[in-house]
Formats: C-alpha cells, structure tokens, sequence
C-alpha cells in the first residue's frame, strides 16, 4: 500500500485519536519528505496535521522535532505550528500531531513576503549568535563540510557509485577550492548561530496572509550566510528581489550589516546542487532498503547533478551526469 493512501494510517490513527477523546470524521494526504509523511486529520472538533515517520531509522527525527518547535516556541517565536501530541504506541514509528494551518505553500514573489521572512530568520538567528572574526575559517568550513560529505557517500553508499561520479566529485572540489582561495579577501568576519536549517519549501501562508515555518527536523547551529543563501537558490529568488531580500535581512538582524551577501552568496549557492546530488544518492540508498519509490529519487539526482553546469565546468559537469545516467541504467535493471 502506498504511504500516500490515508488508509495506510486509518487503524492507528483512530485509535490515537479516541485515546484523545476525540473521533476522526476525515483522513487526507498533505505530502511526503524524505521518511515521513504528513496527513490532515478533520475531527468532529478539530483540523490538525499528523507527521509520521515511514520506517524505524527515522522515528528519533520526527519526534525530536517536536521538541525542537517546543524550545523555539517558548523563547517567543509565534510562526511555528504547535506540537499537541507525541505519539510511539499506535504508530510503531513514531508520529506527531501538530495544529493544523489552513493555508498553501508559499510563493516568494512579493516584498512583503519577503519581509516577513526576513524578520523570521532574524528572530531566530538572533536566539543564539557568534561573531566569528577570522571569515575564511566559515567559507573553508563550509568547503570541509562538503568534502566530508562526498567522502561519507563514497565509504558508505559506495556501491552506488561508478568510475565517472567518482572522478566528478574529485574534480568538483579541486575547482571550488582554487575559486575560493582567487576570492578569500571576501570573507572578511562571519557570524554563527541557531538556524531552521531547510528553507527549502518549508513554508505556508494561511488564510490571513501570515507566514509559517514548517519542518524544524534538521535545525542546528552553524553559518548564517549558508542558510540565506540556501533560501535564494532553492525558492528561486528573483535578481530583482534577491538585493531586496538581504537588506531586510539586515535590517532586523544588525550584527551581518556588513556582510557582503551578494557577493558571498555565489560561494554557497555554487555548492548546493553537489550537496543535493551527495544528499541524493544518501536518501536513494534509504529508499532502496524501504521500497520507497528510489525512480522519484534517481530524478532529483539527475535534476543535481544538470545544475553543476551553473557554476563548474563543462567537463565536469559532463562526468557527473554521464555518472549518473550509468547508475539510473543499472539499478532501472534490477527494480
């Protein structure tokens, strides 16, 4: 049965739900992140959304993000849904019931939104922040981030790999490395602090045009330029709109005033699509084990790896998509 069927959660969700005191009128399919998935459940009282683990490796994940709304909701942040209910007996992996937001998915093409998010990110960097006087260490971080990455796919996913991706990853980083070292005068000081940690399509404007962060599973301390450029790249924030965007930014967040984000952006957002493709392959390898639709995955890689072409070259560009289309042909073959 496919984990987007409602009946799938039926069974354990009515009997949740009873124990609460409260009776299921509809179950609905919202969507589905990688290893849960999230439903609407309409009561005769109440609308709320339930997040559901998919298999046992992610049950810590899901749970802990409701604490992690919890702690961010009691430092003051009002833009969070609340987590009501945390449940492991009726849901062998682990779910969550969360206050539901009646709204859609939100569309960055406005000043206003824009704003509002803005004032969010700096609400929360805000909560916990350091100045980190000696700018390289952060951009070199970030480059031994993504070389710990590659290297982590390679050891432990390596029978996904072939020759081409191999010998692309190798390239990729000896070309972002000269890049950074011709441009390391840009990173003058950095800043550190709590961030959401995915602002990728996190986010729902409700009915009265308030903005929600939804998805809080993989917030952690670390760069701030990383996680505003991460926004940009994947909401796809128009030129006209990027400049806009971090003066907002600025405004409410005082101590990044002197970051140089348009400039420094290129030097994160180049990297994100070999991230996406290490990510990729990772939670390919996760849905191979759990039968959970790796052709949807083997897409989004390839969809990556293309993206190389905005920022490397030709050459390696090529490798890695070559690379890839070889490990779409064989594992094709054996599903």
């Amino acid at each position: 049965m496919k984990t987007t069927d409602p009946n799938v959660i039926l069974k354990p969700a009515t009997a949740l739900f009873n124990t609460l005191g409260e009776k299921i009128k509809q179950i609905s399919f919202l969507g589905k992140g990688e290893g849960s998935a999230v439903f609407k459940i309409e009561t005769f009282e109440k609308t709320y959304c339930l997040k559901t683990a998919l298999f046992p490796e992610r049950t810590q994940k899901v749970l802990s993000e409701a604490q992690i709304r919890r702690d961010f909701i009691d430092k003051g942040l009002t833009f969070i849904p609340y987590p009501i209910f945390s449940d492991q007996k009726y849901f062998k992996n682990g779910a969550v019931i969360y206050d539901f937001i009646e709204g859609s998915q939100t569309v960055f093409d406005s000043k206003s939104t824009l704003s509002q998010l803005a004032r969010y990110l700096a609400d929360i960097h805000t909560l916990k922040f350091k100045i980190i006087p000696n700018g390289p260490d952060q951009i070199w971080n970030y480059y031994h981030s993504l070389e710990q990455s590659i290297k982590s796919i390679q050891v432990n996913q390596g029978y996904l790999l072939n020759e081409s991706i191999n010998q692309a990853f190798s390239n990729v980083l000896d070309e972002y490395k000269k890049q950074i070292n011709d441009n390391v005068e840009l990173f003058s000081f950095g800043i550190s602090s709590i961030l959401h940690g995915d602002l990728s399509n996190n986010f729902i404007t409700d009915t009265e045009g308030k903005l929600w962060l939804i998805d809080w599973e993989n917030s952690e301390y670390g760069d701030i330029v990383e996680e505003i450029c991460f926004f940009v790249f994947n909401n796809d924030i128009k030129d006209n709109l990027q400049d806009f965007f971090y003066q907002e930014y600025q405004k409410y967040f005082q101590p990044s005033s002197k970051l140089n984000f348009k400039k420094m952006s290129e030097f994160y957002l180049k990297v994100v699509p070999i991230f996406n493709v290490c990510w990729g392959i990772d939670q390919l390898h996760t849905n191979l084990i759990h039968k959970l639709e790796p052709e949807r995955k083997l897409k989004d890689i390839m969809s990556s790896a293309r993206n190389w072409g905005l920022f490397f070259s030709e050459s390696t560009t090529s490798m890695i998509i070559q690379g890839v289309k070889q490990m779409t042909a064989k594992l094709t073959n054996n599903l």
